[in-house]
């Protein structure tokens, strides 16, 4: 079985049966899946870390990702650890903007 980014998130399981590299996507009903390396992001209270090199089967179609149970469970067990700084490889940093609603729905700064 396998998680979607999606339930990555929620940290729940996909209820499908493991898609084969050539399977149809779920996401999308359609898109075909090939083996890729990705990065996600997770909220570690108020810090945003990004996790580089994580296998994945990605939706050409759609992009939606496909994470074995494996590597699910590698990632939580990362976050169970709570991400310490000192084993990060790399540091970036990112913008962050305010939402402005009276500005029509654009982002301001």
């Amino acid at each position: 079985m396998t998680l979607s980014e999606r339930d990555l998130e929620q940290q729940e399981p996909v209820t499908a049966p493991a898609p084969a590299p050539s399977a149809a996507c779920t996401s999308c009903s359609g898109g075909t899946l090939a083996a890729e390396t990705v990065k996600a992001a997770f909220w570690e209270g108020e810090r945003l870390v990004v996790v580089d090199g994580i296998p994945a089967l990605v939706c050409r179609t759609c992009g939606e990702k496909y994470y074995e149970d494996e590597t699910a469970m590698r990632l939580d067990l990362m976050r169970g650890a709570g991400f310490a700084p000192e084993k990060a490889v790399q540091s970036m940093t990112v913008p962050v903007f305010r939402f402005d609603a009276s500005a029509g729905g654009k982002a301001g700064g």
